[in-house]
């Protein structure tokens, strides 16, 4: 098990647990998860084994992280900040991928790339999606979601024309269905973007 590691952002302790070295990679989990979940998926491993720096982190009162009273998109930029890390690839799923999105519109020069499962509530970013245009983003929904709609991505592919499309698993939270699938194609992604 990888070891716990806490950095403290506006007073509170935020929980993450990392692994490997090279470029940073963050990983934002959804609303039922937490950091955890992608060590268990072999997704921390997978993205290690492809030479990066892997990061896994609780969000504000998720796992061990205690509660912040922060935008989440700007709490993900204070954790950059904190480390010292951009720019970042950067993964969100489901919720995660709401406060990834956010942020990186919001903070597009942190960004190295993106990759987002399941993502929800695009609509909101509209105004702004087209900031990611040209930034490496791979998009990564399962078959039968039926959480996050079509919309979400076909909304994140029409103002990022470079954007990749991958359907894996069944469910909303793919990565539980098929994570072998789910980690191949996030190396696949991730030998283009070194």
């Amino acid at each position: 098990m990888l070891e716990d590691k806490f950095v403290t952002i506006n007073d509170a302790k935020i929980h993450y647990i990392e692994d490997g070295e090279g470029f940073p990679f963050i990983i934002c989990h959804g609303a039922r998860f937490n950091a955890r979940t992608y060590e268990e998926t072999g997704t921390i491993q997978a993205v290690v084994d492809s030479g990066f720096h892997a990061m896994s982190i609780d969000f504000p009162g998720y796992g061990k992280s205690e509660n912040l009273a922060m935008e989440m998109s700007t709490f993900i930029s204070s954790f950059i900040d904190a480390l010292k890390l951009e720019p970042v690839v950067i993964l969100g799923a489901s919720m995660g991928g709401e406060a990834v999105t956010g942020f990186a519109t919001k903070y597009p020069d942190k960004v190295k790339a993106l990759i987002l499962v399941g993502a929800v509530g695009i609509a909101e970013f509209e105004a702004d999606l087209s900031k990611l245009d040209g930034k490496p983003m791979l998009l990564i929904w399962g078959k039968n979601d039926s959480i996050s709609a079509p919309g979400n991505y076909e909304l994140l592919m029409r103002y990022n024309q470079s954007a990749e499309f991958s359907s894996i698993g069944r469910q909303h939270a793919c990565y539980l269905d098929d994570s072998k699938g789910f980690n191949e194609r996030i190396k696949e992604f991730l030998a283009k973007i070194k």
